[in-house]
């Protein structure tokens, strides 16, 4: 996934009383097969901040390895519960370490 499709799938603005919430979709694994998802505020920008505003905060969550982190193998972004651990992804740990989900 590019950048801009990770921000498409997991990356929410929301508008509210109190500002422009920036949201995030976490995704976390209760049971081995069955993940879920649920999104958490990982910003609150003024309702009067302009579109470049919002996009450099969007782009300092995607450098936040709360929310994302980058393979070290394949080189691409992830979202946290996709990576097998703080170094690969789920798709190097199958294709390139045997690991099986």
């Amino acid at each position: 996934m590019n950048d801009k499709e990770i921000i498409s799938e997991f990356i929410q603005l929301k508008q509210e009383n109190d500002g422009l919430h920036i949201l995030v979709r976490g995704i976390s694994w209760p049971h081995p097969h069955e993940p879920v998802s649920s999104w958490t505020v990982a910003s609150v920008l003024p309702q009067i901040s302009s579109s470049q505003e919002v996009d450099v905060k969007i782009q300092k969550i995607l450098d936040n390895k709360q929310y994302f982190q980058i393979c070290q193998e394949c080189g691409q972004r992830n979202p946290r519960g996709w990576m097998h651990n703080h170094v690969i992804c789920q798709g190097c740990a199958e294709k390139n370490h045997g690991v099986v989900y």
